[in-house]
């Protein structure tokens, strides 16, 4: 019996260990992801639900939470990486991280008067590295998870139950207000208080959270409510110095509303990405 050629080249293909054209795109997927960092093994599971509780407004955290990001996607885990972002701004998330959209999102939210550090700088390199991630290959979406209303974190939580329910399968990276992230019931000013990881433990039993840990620096941070309270502020080291990384406590009594830290080094400031309202140039229409 005579053989086709295109049977043969099949056949060979199987014998040499060929991968189809679908297969491709995530063989080739490739990024660089930077060193790896230390503890990372411990919270980057398989459907893993990791909260990193920062301080908004400097450079170091979102930095951060997308080099984590990338671990875990380049290790072949789908990614949403959700972000203290209103739900209205996902069209435009969406559009550019896929590429569709010329220039990076550009809306109300981003020309705010008061601008707290979530429209920073390196929140908008954040966005950008997502868009070069994807470009590589990896799997990784960005999801908006701000409900707003009276009860933030419990429209937040609830927004991010939602997505969840939607990707069973995939690591979750959620970068909030560290008071967000805490578990543990109450604060200063309400003992009764429940923050939003608080009301996601019952539907995210694994879930991890950790609190920022820095060498002290500065931050972009609004003290009120109004333009003249925002700018660049001095902050002082929390603990001990540590090594850049995850340390997971080891001690239940040790968790103070979080399951460990991680750690940056010293914070740089992040100023808004397009600058006060009274300066910026006006958005395309």
């Amino acid at each position: 019996m005579r053989l086709s050629p295109r049977f043969l080249l099949m056949l060979t293909c199987v014998l040499a260990g060929c991968r189809t054209a679908r297969e491709a795109p995530a063989a080739q997927a490739k990024a660089d992801c930077g060193p790896v960092i230390p503890g990372m093994e411990a919270v980057l599971k398989p459907a893993a639900f990791v909260v990193l509780g920062e301080i908004h407004g400097t450079q170091e955290a979102p930095a951060f939470a997308a080099r984590l990001a990338c671990h875990a996607a380049a290790a072949g885990q789908p990614v949403r990486l959700a972000l203290e972002f209103p739900v209205e701004e996902q069209a435009r998330l969406d559009a550019f991280v896929a590429g569709e959209a010329e220039g990076p999102p550009d809306s109300a939210f981003w020309r705010r008067e008061v601008q707290d550090g979530r429209s920073s700088g390196a929140m908008r390199q954040l966005l950008e590295r997502v868009r070069e991630l994807r470009r590589a290959g990896l799997p990784v979406r960005v999801v908006a998870f701000d409900a707003g209303g009276k009860d933030r974190d419990d429209t937040m939580a609830g927004q991010l139950r939602q997505e969840r329910s939607q990707a069973r399968e995939d690591t979750f990276i959620v970068l909030v207000g560290n008071l967000h992230a805490r578990r543990d019931v109450g604060a200063p000013w309400n003992e009764k208080l429940q923050f939003m990881t608080h009301r996601l433990l019952e539907a995210e039993p694994g879930l991890v959270s950790l609190d920022l840990a820095n060498a002290g620096g500065s931050a972009w941070i609004c003290r009120g409510m109004t333009a003249d309270t925002c700018g660049q502020q001095s902050l002082k080291g929390r603990g001990e110095a540590q090594a850049v990384g995850i340390a997971l406590q080891k001690k239940a009594d040790d968790l103070d509303g979080y399951d460990g830290t991680y750690s940056v080094g010293a914070l740089n400031a992040s100023p808004p990405a397009f600058g006060p309202p009274s300066t910026a140039t006006p958005a395309p229409r």
